[in-house]
């Protein structure tokens, strides 16, 4: 009890310190945590301007002069908005040293990818195991199946005035296994934090299989969301 009295107390002599020269306004932030407001406002301070946090109340105080103020409004209105939403398409690829004939060669969507890939790997043909197409909000946890052979989960987060691409935080693709009384186990196969750039193929590997002739590559790509 003493230790919240003192956070109290604490924050309102620093209100009081911001209002004794300069102009002070404060902010109510309605959709995004107030912690995170800082990265937005601070580059806009002048070498004499502050700003006050108050997470538990999500918003802040900040002092300066008035041109600097409105420049802080307007950014704070293009950030403090409802979480966006994003279109995240995955596909496993398997890929194989082995030579098929043509008459059995895959689509030229996956031939295209396998040319492009054969330039930094030793693999001659792809083999597409399972896709996705999943429209995720900012801050949403996805934990879905992956085809039959394999699951996936990631957090999707953004970063604040970052516009360009995506974080998938606490990614994981595990292979699904069955075990002899008929229940699910999941052993995991790659775990990274994957950055996307938006409308932008970004092409994961190291996921090989237990024979070194083949190997997993995971293809994703991330787009905003179209608000129709």
């Amino acid at each position: 009890m003493r230790r919240i009295v003192l956070v109290v107390m604490c924050m309102a002599v620093a209100v009081a310190s911001l209002a004794a020269d300069g102009e002070t306004r404060m902010f109510q932030l309605r959709h995004r945590p107030a912690r995170e407001a800082a990265v937005v406002v601070e580059p806009l301070l002048s070498n004499e301007g502050s700003i006050l946090i108050q997470p538990r109340q999500n918003r802040i105080t900040v002092r300066d002069s008035g041109s600097v103020l409105t420049r802080v409004q307007k950014a704070l209105d293009g950030w403090d908005v409802p979480p966006a939403s994003f279109v995240i398409q995955l596909r496993v690829l398997e890929a194989s040293k082995e030579k098929t004939a043509p008459a059995a060669r895959k689509t030229p969507a996956i031939s295209g990818l396998g040319a492009e890939l054969g330039t930094l790997f030793q693999f001659g043909e792809y083999r597409e195991l399972a896709a996705l197409r999943m429209v995720v909000s900012e801050g949403m946890a996805i934990e879905v199946p992956a085809g039959d052979r394999f699951h996936l989960r990631f957090v999707l987060r953004t970063t604040p005035l970052t516009l360009d691409s995506v974080d998938l935080t606490e990614f994981q693709l595990s292979r699904r296994e069955w075990l002899p009384d008929g229940t699910e186990r999941l052993a995991p196969m790659m775990r990274a934090r994957v950055n996307l750039r938006l409308r932008q193929e970004s092409i994961l590997g190291g996921a090989g299989s237990e024979d070194a002739e083949r190997a997993l590559f995971l293809v994703l790509l991330a787009e905003r969301e179209q608000v129709r």
